[in-house]
């Protein structure tokens, strides 16, 4: 008889995510980019430096703008579906292949020689004619083992075409990868909402201005929230063009006026030394929304800019700010979020004035997206009867606890069984109230001397 082993249920999923709310790192953004180098139409987790170098080369502006604030990059490469990789191919024995398809892998040379360690082996090296990956040497006796052993290369992948043996060979480039990258049309945009729909992530960056794609995009997301359950928040900007320009983005704040929405008007020199337009900004702040814990407040963070395209007037703020749009000015010689705010400007049903910041938002995005969760692993796993729901609830009430402790939700919070609605047969509805917590935005002083 085996021992039975029970896997950790709704509890002990609720704390772990409860306390791990306060680490930047499960924040989730995506962040669709084009390039010439990773996997292409598919997400891919790259949660520090070495993981981005591995699968972008560190060559993708955006994932590491989005990574700055330390949270978890989900990167997805987006293509026409046309791109090619680099090859070599030696007529009857093995293909040589670049790792992922594109322009990138014609960089990449390898060579074949007597193993200097051991004459009945062979070496491989395989090299980066760019500099960005380390030369790359493997130890093999056959084209066998080369298969396997070059699965852990960054760059290149071997195939078996043929019954010839490896055989000495020179340096050798390998050539025709094709680029996949090409102008981004609504219907390529449609293509993208559909594979991704079922990602998890708390932040989504879209890099498109075109104001069509990003009516669509909250569209799509708003149908994720309702029917998927799944939340998430939004960062979009506009033409680069325009970035001086005030009010084309408060004309954008006003066309998209939601709580999960942030307009990005940032634009300048990073301190990096690039100059970045404010789409491109954008992905900083989806990374920054993403990566800041719900117990800290967005509203005064420093921006990682030496020169802002424009410091905008007293009054240019005061209307952005009326509008939704989020702003960065200077205060001394840096630049700070002046107030972190979404684009919700007028309220709809069961929304309130707090909703209109970054911080209340994720907050409910967050609780809600943590029970809906575990609920779901859960499923068909508790009785619906009154313990087994109160065994979820009492789950419940304890993650609720631990955010209240951190500050990002008041301590007067409930969850019970639905009053309207009655739990019988496969379903159980239940009721959340909890107040998410702000920060305090502004002090003031008066000074009266004595």
């Amino acid at each position: 008889m085996s021992i039975q082993r029970n896997r950790a249920g709704a509890y002990v999923e609720l704390i772990a995510l409860a306390k791990a709310r306060i680490i930047p790192v499960t924040g989730r953004v995506l962040i669709p980019y084009q390039a010439e180098w990773g996997a292409p139409n598919q997400a891919i987790d790259m949660a520090d430096t070495s993981e981005r170098l591995k699968e972008s080369g560190l060559l993708v502006d955006e994932l590491e703008l989005a990574a700055e604030s330390g949270a978890t990059v989900v990167g997805y490469r987006v293509t026409n579906e046309q791109e090619k990789p680099a090859l070599y191919a030696v007529p009857d024995s093995y293909t040589i292949e670049a790792r992922y398809p594109g322009t990138r892998g014609n960089d990449f040379e390898f060579m074949v020689r007597t193993a200097l360690v051991d004459v009945l082996k062979k070496e491989i090296v395989i090299r980066d004619s760019q500099g960005t990956y380390d030369t790359e040497t493997y130890l093999v006796a056959d084209k066998a083992e080369a298969i396997e052993i070059l699965k852990k290369s960054a760059m290149v992948r071997l195939k078996n075409t043929g019954v010839t043996a490896l055989a000495d060979l020179a340096y050798t480039k390998l050539a025709g990868g094709i680029t996949g990258t090409a102008t981004m049309t609504a219907s390529d945009w449609s293509r993208i909402f559909n594979r991704i729909d079922g990602l998890t992530f708390d932040v989504f960056y879209l890099p498109s201005t075109d104001k069509a794609v990003q009516v669509a995009c909250k569209q799509w997301l708003l149908d994720r929230r309702i029917k998927a359950r799944k939340l998430a928040q939004l960062v979009v900007a506009g033409e680069a063009s325009k970035d001086g320009d005030i009010e084309s983005h408060n004309e954008r704040s006003r066309a998209m006026n939601a709580r999960y929405i942030i307009n990005c008007t940032l634009a300048g020199e990073h301190l990096n030394g690039k100059t970045y337009s404010s789409v491109e900004w954008a992905a900083w702040v989806a990374g920054l929304a993403a990566g800041t814990p719900a117990n800290k407040s967005f509203t005064g963070v420093k921006v990682p800019m030496k020169l802002a395209k424009v410091d905008w007037s007293h009054s240019e703020v005061i209307k952005g700010l009326a509008e939704g749009t989020l702003m960065a000015t200077r205060d001394g010689y840096d630049y700070i979020i002046e107030s972190a705010i979404n684009t919700l400007t007028t309220l709809g049903t069961g929304e309130r004035e707090d909703f209109g910041k970054i911080r209340v938002s994720m907050t409910i995005d967050q609780v809600l997206n943590d029970i809906y969760a575990t609920a779901k692993k859960q499923k068909a796993k508790l009785d619906n009867d009154k313990d087994g729901r109160g065994m979820f609830i009492a789950a419940v009430l304890e993650y609720l606890k631990i955010r209240g402790q951190q500050k990002a939700i008041a301590d007067n919070f409930t969850f019970t069984e639905d009053g309207s609605k009655t739990s019988d047969f496969d379903y159980a509805f239940f009721k959340v109230f909890a107040k998410p917590l702000d920060a305090i935005e502004a002090f003031y002083i008066t000074w009266e001397v004595a």
